[in-house]
């Protein structure tokens, strides 16, 4: 093989490999149910911790409350209404038992009938995810 020939296959594996590394860290959104665990919240601001290894890839690591540090978690705002067993209400404390979200792509639309208060979980991670909650989530 020449070396023009073989300058040449080997551009060609190069770019075969660097474009599908690109493919493998692109986020894209999910569209089933993630199951998540909330850290920490007040009012509508939460943050949430990623339990499927199949979506660690959508958070971000090194959230730390309380002296612990936490991997795969992002901010969220919650939408008003909630689940009705608790295992996300904001003003309740933080909650261990895991629940299901589905990924946004946008955020939904506000309800003007919302109300809500201003605050923020404090050093909440910059990575903000919209997300909603649906009972077809929750089997």
């Amino acid at each position: 093989m020449t070396m023009k020939k073989s300058y040449s296959v080997l551009l060609m594996a190069f770019c075969l490999a660097f474009l599908s590394a690109c493919e493998k860290n692109e986020e894209t959104h999910p569209e089933g149910c993630v199951q998540v665990r909330l850290l920490d919240a007040i009012c509508r601001s939460a943050v949430l911790q990623i339990t499927d290894p199949a979506y660690y890839h959508l958070g971000v690591n090194g959230y730390v409350k309380d002296g612990v540090t936490y991997d795969h978690v992002f901010t969220t705002i919650f939408p008003c209404t909630l689940p009705s067993d608790n295992s996300a209400r904001p003003n309740m404390g933080v909650a261990d038992k895991p629940f299901y979200i589905q990924i946004l792509e946008q955020p939904e639309a506000s309800d003007p009938n919302c109300v809500s208060c201003m605050a923020v979980v404090a050093n909440a991670p910059n990575k903000t995810i919209p997300v909603k909650f649906s009972e077809k989530c929750n089997y």
